[in-house]
């Protein structure tokens, strides 16, 4: 669902004002820019091009076009401002405050803040959102709840300690995740789905079919440049199973390489809460701080 945007977001791609009338040719060659290289800020040019030519089925055309290619920057602004906080040592305080900034500017609906709250289980932390996710369902009489969000809700309940709750949702999660580990576009694509899949049966307590998924992913060949995020995978799945020198093994070689796993995002994500204080774990912080 598209967010509401405060009018300095939009302004940062829109068209620049002019003064005086354009030609017809000049809005003309607007339209065809859009065409010819169509992106948030040529699109919204043609959009208003084709406003002042009174072509209207063309100006909703390029608006469409507008928001499906900027709302991928949008959700990278709110996610990357997160993970800057996890990273740079604000830790779970400064990625919640970085949530509150982007909920201010983007008026997230509930199935937005549970989407987010997914990938960034801290901001789950003060218990503030609780009720809202898990009122979330797939038949709810209002469209902005309408979500499983199995996997939010599950961290609603890890992160308030009732950990069997968890993994009876996540258990619930992975039932069909299979259907896109065997739709995967390609080895690497295939390799990191597959290792989230052994991470998710391995938090829903299928601990052998996780091993068995993780092996999988393990040794599929991938490319180079994919290798940190299904890296990282790998290191959860480890984490999720209590095998501890096994993921601070992955996780080493993370912070030895470029990757977004940092000594401080070790330090305060939710994902490694299981195993933080082991000494194994602390022992590989104090390595890299």
């Amino acid at each position: 669902m598209r967010p509401v945007l405060i009018i300095a977001v939009l302004a940062a791609i829109a068209p620049a004002s002019t003064s005086g009338q354009q030609s017809t040719a000049d809005l003309q060659e607007a339209m065809r820019a859009g065409d010819r290289t169509p992106s948030a800020r040529t699109l919204l040019s043609a959009t208003s091009a084709a406003l002042n030519l009174r072509d209207y089925d063309a100006a909703e055309g390029y608006l469409e076009q507008a928001w499906e290619d900027a709302f991928p920057i949008f959700n990278g602004l709110v996610n990357m401002s997160i993970m800057t906080a996890l990273s740079s040592g604000e830790g779970v305080v400064g990625a919640q405050r970085a949530f509150r900034n982007a909920n201010a500017t983007f008026n997230f609906t509930p199935i937005n803040i549970s989407a987010i709250a997914g990938n960034f289980p801290e901001i789950l932390a003060s218990g503030e959102y609780d009720d809202m996710v898990l009122s979330l369902s797939e038949d709810h009489p209002d469209p902005r709840y309408q979500c499983g969000c199995w996997n939010t809700k599950a961290w609603v309940h890890r992160l308030a300690g009732r950990h069997e709750e968890a993994t009876a949702i996540w258990a619930d999660l992975v039932a069909g995740q299979i259907t896109a580990v065997n739709d995967a576009p390609n080895p690497s694509a295939e390799a990191q789905i597959r290792g989230q899949y052994a991470r998710n049966l391995a938090r829903a307590g299928q601990e052998a079919e996780s091993r068995r998924q993780l092996e999988i992913s393990m040794n599929t060949e991938v490319d180079e440049a994919a290798l940190p995020a299904i890296r990282r995978r790998w290191a959860q799945t480890y984490a999720e199973l209590g095998e501890v020198d096994a993921a601070v093994e992955h996780l080493e070689a993370l912070l030895a390489m470029n990757s977004t796993i940092s000594v401080h995002a070790l330090e305060s994500r939710a994902a490694w809460a299981l195993i933080r204080d082991e000494p194994a774990f602390q022992a590989m912080l104090d390595r890299h701080r």
